[in-house]
């Protein structure tokens, strides 16, 4: 399953601005030969080492998760099939700098789940220090029932990870090091009569359903960066300019705390 995820890689053309990351992946030394010389496992390690990083960065790869296997090939990156020595060179630091998006349909994570239980210990180091690793939630409606069973299995997923993780042996990488970053794909199904203030509608409905799940008191690592990327991307939506971080962790807090309030018409069992 995990050899798959990284199989089924779309990769898109959209730039973004270099993220400085701390990297400490050794290169393989190449075999010097005539064959090499004039190619890019001729040139110095360190030298094929930034151009991968650039490459990476300038990369956006979207890994579709389905419980189907389709039947259309899936492109995969050129370096990943050129030969194993490029391939063992490029791929963690693809992995580390490259935009990564998981699209998450009818907030069904268990197929994520299952991937990232089988991962190995070198992609989850790679993927530990990407800071573009992005889970994009798909929302056409309001959350149904068991969409929202979905969306709480994963958030308790991760609340579990932050708490058991300190029990992994020395030298592996806990689950909880990876830090998953979420944007959100609002569609209406019908035709309305606002597109875009249904959007910011959904999305708001959205943030506050996150604040319910598992209490007033269990803000976790993984909700809070959930509902700040939230919050972020309704003030997109909406046009507005980007705020400090204070004023987003006050929005989320107001949130948090009004949220079980009749005046805001939400009412919960626990409330």
């Amino acid at each position: 399953m995990a050899t798959a995820m990284f199989q089924k890689l779309r990769i898109g053309s959209k730039s973004t601005q270099p993220t400085q990351l701390s990297r400490t992946d050794s290169i393989l030394t190449s075999p010097r030969g005539s064959n090499n010389e004039a190619s890019l496992l001729g040139l110095p390690a360190e030298l094929r080492n930034s151009i991968y990083e650039n490459l990476a960065r300038d990369t956006t790869l979207t890994l579709t998760l389905t419980k189907r296997r389709s039947k259309r090939p899936h492109p995969i990156c050129g370096l990943l099939l050129a030969s194993k020595q490029m391939s063992g060179e490029y791929r963690p630091l693809l992995l580390a700098s490259a935009k990564i998006s998981i699209p998450v349909l009818e907030f069904e994570f268990g197929t994520i789940i299952k991937a990232l239980e089988g991962l190995s210990q070198d992609d989850l180091r790679a993927l530990a220090a990407n800071k573009r690793f992005y889970l994009t939630l798909h929302m056409a409606h309001a959350l149904k029932d068991t969409e929202l069973e979905g969306l709480a299995a994963w958030l308790g997923y991760r609340a579990e990870a932050e708490q058991t993780d300190g029990t992994k042996a020395s030298g592996d990488v806990p689950m909880s090091a990876l830090r998953f970053r979420y944007d959100a794909k609002i569609e209406p199904s019908r035709s309305m009569v606002s597109r875009q203030n249904m959007r910011v509608a959904l999305l708001t409905a959205l943030i506050r359903k996150i604040a319910t799940l598992g209490g007033h008191s269990n803000l976790t690592v993984e909700k809070k960066r959930m509902m700040r990327d939230l919050t972020r991307a309704k003030d997109d939506l909406m046009g507005l300019e980007r705020r400090e971080d204070d004023a987003v962790e006050k929005d989320i807090a107001l949130t948090t705390s009004t949220v079980h309030s009749p005046f805001f018409g939400v009412h919960t069992d626990d409330a």
